[in-house]
């Protein structure tokens, strides 16, 4: 079973001995600061509109000095995530509000002939085109909840859900050295 993550030293409010410290220091994985966030471009992968997205929300994060090149990929995946979710339900939308249309006439035709009366064929009909969007939209609204997770899942560790904003704590620049002489 896995414990809570380990909390960085500045942020953690135990007291730890001078050798404590160190320790953790010397645990601690060190990612060496990156040049000014130039590099940052949205992957070749994300259509025009994705790459807009991507880049608004990159300067947004770059801002707040929590973004680097390293979580390029979680935000090109929340793009994508996202617009399939727009995606799958403007599909929902389009379903429920289709007017009764019917594409497999070979099968209307078969139905048609054993039917005795015009009401019982229209009855049948009825009932395979309610059948028929009930399935669409149930598929489509199973690809829309997977596709809200996936984008759901990336907010979360971009720090764009308000939960994981609350927990987070922004670097803060170091301090001048200057001043003191």
């Amino acid at each position: 079973m896995a414990g809570r993550p380990r909390k960085p030293l500045e942020i953690n409010k135990k007291h730890f001995s001078k050798a404590e410290k160190e320790q953790r220091e010397a645990e601690t994985l060190d990612i060496p600061d990156e040049e000014p966030f130039n590099d940052i471009a949205p992957p070749e992968y994300l259509t025009a509109k994705q790459k807009k997205e991507f880049t608004e929300y990159a300067d947004k994060l770059v801002k707040l000095n929590i973004f680097t090149t390293l979580d390029i990929d979680v935000l090109a995946q929340f793009c994508i995530a996202k617009s399939l979710y727009l995606e799958y339900s403007k599909q929902i939308r389009k379903i429920l509000n289709k007017a009764n249309s019917v594409r497999k006439w070979a099968v209307i035709d078969e139905i048609a002939e054993s039917c005795e009366s015009a009401e019982e064929l229209k009855e049948l009909l009825e009932k395979i085109l309610r059948r028929q969007r009930g399935d669409d939209v149930t598929v489509m609204m199973n690809l829309q909840d997977k596709a809200h997770k996936q984008c759901l899942s990336c907010a979360k560790e971009l720090g764009l859900t308000i939960t994981s904003r609350l927990k987070m704590v922004i670097p803060q620049p170091p301090e001048d050295d200057d001043d003191e002489l």
